[in-house]
């Protein structure tokens, strides 16, 4: 073997029956483990192949390649399935993001599709799936599944296709595949007029950890876990700016607060031991989701409190009464989503960066709004 130009490290062995077959044994530039992987069997092998084999495996030790994982993940990648992709590989990257399990409920709707390998996915087996959905019941409302529902599930199938295309050269099939028309989506969100009267009765507010949390809340825009888990640590006094280090999908975000929000988070009173902003009764732990005191709000201002009606206020229609007022007050759109944090506007528009001075005005807008007919007291 020595005397055959074979690089160092290839062995013939022989069984009991008189088999031979060709092995390189090496270390592992990955593990620094002794490692091993079959070149052929004797008499199918002549010694010419037998070289370039050996030659091509001791190039990419040198490189830093382990041949036997590169060719095992070879395998593995032919015959993976979807199912598989999205357990090993997509979800690992997921929990970046605080709302996977979400994601994980969802894919449990693509179940007839799953056991299709990634690089046999095609845009039939996706719409397959809206199909099945527009034609089920839902368990948990007992009625038929909302488009808004079925769009959250192609959206995330059209996501996994495209890290699938990224990550193993599977076909992107994904773009092929348009989201239903919605009808349902929440449209509630407060005037100019009533997120006056609304900042007045929440600085209002008994417990003043809540009523000032509703009111930044609306003039933030923020989603409420975003704001509501915020520490004291996370204000820079000096530059006044407010840090959320994880929102939902997964960046760090960056509020930059108005004199009037400064005046508003000031005349919060701080609870020894208690870290949170918004601090809670509970010692070290912030205020509970804001909805009692939301329903008590919008029973002063004369507002209905119809759960499940589209023009209702909740939590999230701080967002809807930050993006519209923005709007109204001639903010591009492109800006609005960035001070609200959006991955997406919609899948074919893209957001321009702003300037801090920029981001400042547009946080400003609110406070304007409501700052001079409003009282701390």
């Amino acid at each position: 073997m020595k005397d055959s130009g074979l690089p160092t490290g290839v062995r013939c062995l022989v069984g009991k029956s008189g088999n031979k077959r060709f092995l390189l044994r090496y270390i592992s530039p990955i593990t620094s483990k002794k490692a091993s992987i079959g070149l052929g069997k004797h008499p199918e092998t002549d010694i010419i192949t037998l070289r370039k084999i050996a030659k091509e495996y001791r190039q990419q030790i040198l490189e830093g390649i382990d041949p036997k994982i590169e060719r095992d993940t070879e395998k593995i990648d032919s015959s993976m399935s979807l199912e598989r992709f999205f357990n090993e590989v997509y979800l690992p990257l997921a929990k970046q993001k605080r709302s996977w399990k979400d994601e994980v409920a969802r894919f449990r709707h693509a179940k007839s599709i799953q056991h299709v390998s990634i690089h046999e996915l095609t845009a039939a087996h996706i719409i397959k799936v809206q199909m099945e959905m527009q034609g089920a019941i839902s368990k948990t409302t007992n009625k038929p599944y909302a488009a808004a529902t079925i769009n959250r599930v192609l959206a995330l199938l059209k996501t996994v296709n495209r890290q699938a295309y990224k990550l193993m050269d599977a076909p992107l099939v994904a773009d092929k595949v348009s989201l239903m028309k919605e009808d349902n989506v929440r449209t509630g969100y407060l005037s100019e007029v009533q997120l006056k009267d609304f900042i007045r009765h929440a600085l209002e507010y008994p417990d003043r950890h809540t009523g000032a949390f509703l009111a930044l809340l609306f003039l933030t825009g923020l989603r409420d876990k975003e704001l509501r888990f915020r520490l004291w640590n996370d204000i820079n006094w000096d530059e006044q700016i407010l840090t959320i280090p994880h929102t939902k999908n997964g960046s760090s975000h960056v509020i930059y607060l108005s004199d009037y929000m400064v005046e508003v988070l000031q005349s919060i009173p701080k609870v020894s031991n208690n870290p949170y902003i918004f601090a809670g009764q509970r010692k070290g732990q912030p205020i509970s989701p804001a909805r009692h005191a939301l329903k008590v709000i919008k029973l002063k201002m004369g507002l209905p409190d119809i759960p499940g009606d589209k023009a209702n206020i909740t939590l999230h229609s701080a967002r809807h009464t930050v993006g519209s007022l923005l709007a109204s007050n001639g903010v591009p759109l492109h800006d609005i989503a960035k001070q609200l944090n959006h991955a997406d506007l919609s899948s074919t528009r893209r957001y321009s960066k702003l300037t801090v001075g920029r981001r400042r005005e547009i946080g400003s807008h609110l406070s304007d709004m409501v700052s001079g007919h409003v009282s701390l007291g």
